[in-house]
């Protein structure tokens, strides 16, 4: 196999060109001591070889100097020596041109006398032709400078813009964090702030308050919680967490997530987006401890809360995630590793757009799926729900994976739609499963796996899908009316 051809280098083009603009000049001046006849008239061959040794010159020496674009360079181009040449080769062109053309011209002339005058009228003329054609290169040029002021002027506003954005965005993070709540939240007002005002800076922004959120919480002083432990258990688990966690720290904890949702929430019967919405945001909650979360709305392009302790009453109701969701080994409770609480998790009419996974979440109360869109793989593999698990009317339009999942209290999957693979592989029901008036798609490559006492059968009224009926009639079931009472609840 042949070596592949590769292109030689600039320095080497340079240096060919200009080897080849001295052996053209060599041949213009053995052209012009021959005698050699004229290409046009008033237009000798020594002439163009001449013109085209200079154009060759001209190419090798810029190609040789011409240096490399090192990294971090301005992307600003200096100019090279092709305008340079190009500039010349045209004053020269048109000059020449000019009085060559008058000159053939004159020689037209009846008499002596005005042939001398039109030869003399053409030489002007060429020459003011050259000088118009220098003008309008000095004019480009003069065009050219001023282009580059107004860049340079517009770069250094830019700059300035840059740097004070800059110093906001160090100090509201220094106060961040100070030990003051005060101080902390007005971290907060001045990020937003920035954000705002530079759509460039946003998804930076909130990359700094889920960084805040991922941190531990500052707990309660000692004083207050010996007084906690004194008393009597509060009325309601949000009096626990006011005991267990600083209140201060509290505040500026809801005051970041607010942020986040009053930034993030575009309503589905709203065609244009609010002023205040920024689009394409990412939410990285990974391991965040996270108060009372309200997404309601909301609009996110990715979002990541594994691992994450959610606290108080958690709402996704209508929220939209774009991209990939994940809420893997993520824990639904009042008290993170206090114990239980009474909160419950709502996605209702939530979109998932791309994978949601759930794998390994625990929700300590009720989680309510009614109404949820899984457009791609809905994971649930060894989730846990320790209270009513209620997917009444949810679409599951690919994978739905429930596979080692545990459902220790009432389970509601009616009028749920199955388009894809259903798998409740090795999954435990404390109280049964309702699945009455659920759809299933038919598909040849879906492969499903219902739980005990369920299968697939074919609609009375007809319809292409089918429906899911329970082989064992002793199969205990939730009765309608009670089941909606309870939902409501």
């Amino acid at each position: 196999m042949g070596q592949r051809w590769r292109r030689p280098s600039r320095n080497t083009t340079g240096t060919i060109s200009v080897i080849a603009a001295g052996m053209v000049a060599a041949a213009a001046a053995v052209a012009g001591r021959a005698g050699a006849p004229d290409v046009a008239p008033y237009v000798p061959v020594s002439g163009v070889l001449l013109l085209a040794a200079m154009v060759l010159a001209g190419v090798g020496l810029g190609l040789s100097s011409r240096r490399g674009r090192g990294p971090g360079r301005a992307t600003l181009r200096v100019l090279s020596w092709w305008w340079i040449l190009a500039g010349i080769v045209i004053i020269v062109i048109s000059m020449w041109s000019a009085t060559a053309v008058l000159l053939f011209l004159a020689d037209g002339a009846p008499d002596a006398a005005r042939r001398v005058e039109l030869r003399l009228d053409a030489v002007k003329t060429g020459l003011t032709v050259g000088a118009g054609a220098a003008g309008l290169v000095a004019l480009l040029l003069g065009v050219r400078r001023q282009w580059l002021g107004e860049r340079t002027q517009a770069y250094q506003e830019y700059d300035a813009d840059e740097k004070r954005v800059t110093e906001l965005y160090t100090k509201a993070t220094d106060q961040l964090g100070h030990d003051k709540a005060a101080v902390r939240l007005a971290g907060l007002y001045a990020l937003e702030r920035v954000a705002q005002n530079n759509p460039e800076h946003r998804q930076t922004v909130v990359d700094v308050i889920c960084a805040y959120l991922r941190m531990p919480p500052v707990l309660a002083s000692p004083a207050t919680a010996q007084q906690g432990e004194g008393t009597d258990h509060p009325a309601n688990p949000e009096e626990e967490i006011r005991e267990l966690v600083d209140p201060q720290e509290l505040q500026v904890r809801t005051t970041a997530q607010r942020i986040l949702r009053n930034h993030l929430r575009w309503n589905r019967s709203e065609r244009l987006p609010p002023g205040l919405f920024w689009p394409d945001v990412d939410l990285e909650l990974t391991g965040a401890w996270l108060v009372k979360l309200d997404l309601v709305d909301c609009r996110i392009r990715w979002a990541g809360f594994g691992g994450a302790t959610f606290e108080g009453f958690a709402r996704f109701d209508r929220a939209t995630f774009e991209g990939r969701t994940v809420f893997s080994g993520a824990i639904f409770t009042g008290r993170a590793s206090w114990g239980e609480a009474n909160y419950k998790a709502c996605f209702a009419e939530a979109l998932f757009t791309q994978d949601a996974v759930f794998r390994e979440t625990v929700f300590a109360i009720r989680a309510d799926f009614r109404g949820a869109t899984f457009t791609e793989t809905a994971l649930f593999s060894r989730t846990v729900f320790k209270d009513r698990a209620l997917f009444r009317a949810a679409a599951f339009t690919q994978q739905a994976v429930f596979d080692g999942a545990a459902f220790m209290d009432e389970t509601v999957f009616r009028q749920a739609r199955f388009a894809g693979g259903v798998s409740f592989g090795v999954a435990a029901f404390a109280s049964g499963i309702a699945l009455q008036e659920a759809t299933v798609v038919p598909s040849t490559n879906a492969r499903r796996s219902w739980p005990t006492g369920w299968s697939e059968a074919v609609r009375s009224d007809g319809s292409e899908t089918m429906e899911l009926v329970r082989k064992d009639p002793q199969v205990s079931e939730y009765p309608e009316e009670t089941t909606q009472q309870q939902e409501a609840v």
